[in-house]
């Protein structure tokens, strides 16, 4: 178990929350060889309901708010080049060798070493991927989900020692979804993944990463709806409230 001065109670084992600024979740221990960040939404500037680490500026905060909160992320992220995407609720998958924008897509690989690649997030689960050669950062709500978006990713890896890391977001507590939708999770990825119209995403991920090979999956456990002091939920905050970035980064050493 982890503590940190923004918590007086303990998260779960395996969990770390970390940051002086801009404040993250984090594997415990980290993947050998890379970085994973989950960005909670403390330590920001920005004023409720976008309070305090939003990093979008497609949510109606003011831009200094959002420029400063993305300087204390790139600060926490040790100043390393980033490359983010234009997220479309879909499946594609894109490779990249530097920093920037790269396009239309819902995850990213790369085997450059340094290079951060990030999603943003409210409920959406973050899988950041790490393997011998490489690396990947998946953005996958129910669409992408049920596209296979996390396997996807994970077949374009070439090499061994696959792990999958799944960060906070909606959870069958807090996601009820259309009984024709729960059907479909059920045919695609078997019953266990929802009871009536209770949807587990991160169950759904952890199947399509098993049959795409990974050798192990690591879930943070934490529901971005049942934790509104750590994170942004669209759908318990709506009509409107912030994004929280998810990041990982191939490392020397």
């Amino acid at each position: 178990m982890s503590l940190h001065p923004y918590r007086t109670a303990a998260l779960p084992a395996g969990v770390a929350l970390r940051g002086r600024r801009a404040v993250y979740l984090a594997p415990d221990p980290e993947p050998e060889g890379a970085r994973v960040w989950f960005f909670t939404r403390l330590g920001g500037v920005s004023r409720a309901p976008y309070d305090t680490l939003n990093v979008s500026r497609k949510v109606g905060d003011d831009e200094g708010a959002v420029a400063e909160n993305l300087s204390r992320v790139r600060e926490a992220m040790g100043h390393r080049p980033v490359a983010w995407v234009r997220q479309v609720a879909g499946d594609g998958v894109v490779e990249v060798s530097e920093g920037g924008f790269a396009g239309e897509a819902d995850a990213m690989i790369t085997a450059e070493s340094g290079l951060c690649l990030t999603v943003g997030v409210a409920d959406c689960a973050p899988v950041a991927l790490v393997g011998e050669s490489g690396v990947g950062m998946v953005h996958s709500g129910w669409q992408g989900t049920l596209a296979g978006i996390s396997g996807k990713a994970a077949r374009r890896m070439s090499g061994g020692g696959l792990r999958a890391y799944i960060g906070p977001c909606i959870r069958e507590c807090c996601y009820e979804v259309s009984p024709e939708l729960a059907r479909r999770f059920a045919r695609r990825f078997g019953g266990d993944v929802v009871s009536g119209r209770q949807l587990s995403l991160p169950a759904s991920i952890r199947r399509d990463l098993e049959e795409a090979g990974v050798e192990e999956v690591v879930d943070l456990g934490l529901c971005t709806g049942c934790h509104p002091d750590l994170f942004f939920s669209h759908r318990k905050q709506k009509p409107v409230t912030g994004r929280s970035l998810a990041a990982v980064a191939r490392v020397a050493g």
